[in-house]
């Protein structure tokens, strides 16, 4: 009897571990690819439309809280969004409003809208102002996009952050 108790627990562990070492990788390896574009300009500012999409390369199933965007230009914070400002596509959902990803799958597209008061873009450079407004595609402003979220799983959490660099 001793003997099936220790191979029982042997097995436990080997699974155990293999289930922490996957959510270890999936906190480490979990991509997250952004892409944005000037949206409508306004008396508030301008409005700028990101989409993203969240790749698990795991063996692991995620709940993900919904992110928390922050937009920077020059690494000075210009906006930032609220997480209930994101649009999560029903098929992965869950019931509390936490994304859902399966193990070797991703999200779809995930959108959320910032509005970048005129007051952010003064303060830093007129003339990141003026390219901004201008429709010409030669005259992009790199932004740095950084996603804060928190995945959940059965053990803990851990945080899932994300900083890329994209061109409005």
């Amino acid at each position: 009897m001793k003997a099936i108790r220790y191979i029982a627990l042997g097995i436990g562990a080997f699974f155990g571990g293999r289930y922490l070492l996957s959510l270890s990788r999936a906190g480490n390896k979990a991509i997250v690819s952004v892409s944005g574009k000037r949206g409508q300009i306004s008396a508030q500012g301008i409005n700028v439309a990101l989409n993203y999409n969240i790749k698990n390369p795991s063996r692991a199933n995620l709940k993900i809280s919904p992110p928390l965007v922050k937009l920077y230009i020059n690494e000075k914070l210009i906006a930032s969004s609220t997480m209930k400002d994101v649009e999560i596509p029903a098929s992965v959902q869950d019931s509390k409003g936490k994304i859902s990803i399966n193990a070797f799958s991703e999200t779809g597209n995930i959108t959320t809208t910032i509005l970048v008061p005129w007051l952010s873009i003064v303060s830093i450079s007129p003339t990141i102002l003026s390219r901004l407004q201008s429709g010409d595609s030669t005259q992009k402003v790199q932004v740095t996009v950084e996603t804060l979220s928190h995945a959940f799983t059965a053990i803990g959490d851990f945080p899932l952050d994300d900083k890329t660099t994209i061109q409005l």
